[in-house]
């Protein structure tokens, strides 16, 4: 490998070790916290934090995002492998800025939490349960999930705030 090429692949590495600092930390945080309710509420299935607000609740999902898609696990690994990839390609054609390696550490994070589950239990394991209205409980969900949800608003608004920028810029 000639010496730009090398180079060039170290500043690449660089810029992607707080992505996959960001990842590894959601990928720990998730699989401890999932560790802790399938050895504390496997059995009974729900703990109150919140009275009436917040609990945490043991589910298997086999399926996709709101339990749709069930009995699909085969499909959700295969499809969360290439997201990791795609997580990676995409990533390095992005800005280099501090806001994509937070979002996209979160998402890369995210898709590897839930791959461990599906590899290692054929299924994923959500336990975070909010209610919305008197009526209404949101479909339970994880850290893992939370770290996709909040690292793809991140990104959401970051290209609309991008776009927005070139739009003014263009006008002047």
């Amino acid at each position: 490998m000639g010496e730009n090429k090398k180079d060039n692949f170290v500043k690449e590495i660089k810029y992607m070790i707080p992505m996959i600092a960001i990842a590894l930390v959601i990928v720990a945080f998730d699989q401890w916290t999932k560790a802790m309710i399938r050895a504390k509420l496997a059995t009974i299935g729900v703990s109150e934090v919140i009275k009436g607000f917040f609990e945490f609740s043991y589910s298997e999902n086999t399926g996709a995002a709101f339990g749709s898609f069930q009995g699909k696990n085969a499909i959700f690994i295969i499809v969360g492998i290439i997201a990791i990839g795609f997580i990676f390609y995409i990533f390095k054609s992005l800005n280099r800025s501090t806001w994509m390696r937070i979002s996209f550490g979160l998402i890369l994070g995210g898709a590897l939490g839930n791959l461990i589950d599906r590899i290692a239990f054929g299924f994923v394991i959500d336990f975070i349960r909010i209610r919305v209205t008197p009526s209404i409980w949101w479909p339970n969900f994880n850290i893992a999930d939370a770290g996709i949800t909040v690292g793809a608003i991140m990104f959401a608004v970051y290209k609309l705030i991008d776009s927005y920028r070139i739009s003014k810029s263009e006008e002047e």
